[in-house]
């Protein structure tokens, strides 16, 4: 099988503008003989970047993309076998809203979880598609 896919950046709003396109992957799945799962994760449009975010005002910070777009073919296709495909878009890194909330306060007067190195200041937004489900004919 092939597919097409294509992602455009979200707009966001006038004060909130959406973030910069990172990548599209495609996640293929199957069960192998002895009903193990087993997962892959291809690249098929933009790659990992530097992108990152500045921890003092949040500000995005690197290069993304305004929108992706590819054609990708399983290499590893086995029409005898079930598989299950479905696409992921990354955006790059962005400030977490508890981040968002601290910088919000002076320095000195930020409570103690903003400075808690256990939770995590970026978030990286996801979109998921619906699964493509691939049944083997049974002949």
């Amino acid at each position: 099988p092939s597919f097409v896919v294509s992602a455009l950046r979200d707009g966001g709003a006038p004060d909130h503008p959406g973030g910069l396109l990172q990548r599209i992957q495609i996640v293929k799945g199957w069960v192998d003989a002895d009903d193990g799962f087993h997962q892959v994760v291809h690249d098929v449009a933009g790659g990992p970047n530097d992108a990152d975010v500045d921890p003092g005002t949040c500000a995005p910070r690197g290069e993304g993309h305004e929108s992706l777009c590819s054609v990708w073919t399983d290499p590893a296709f086995d029409p005898a076998q079930n598989a299950v495909y479905s696409v992921r878009v990354l955006e790059n890194p962005s400030c977490r809203w508890t981040a968002r909330q601290c910088l919000e306060f002076p320095a000195e007067a930020r409570p103690p979880a903003c400075s808690d190195p256990k939770i995590p200041t970026t978030i990286q937004e996801r979109l998921w598609t619906s699964p493509i489900w691939y049944e083997a004919s049974v002949g």
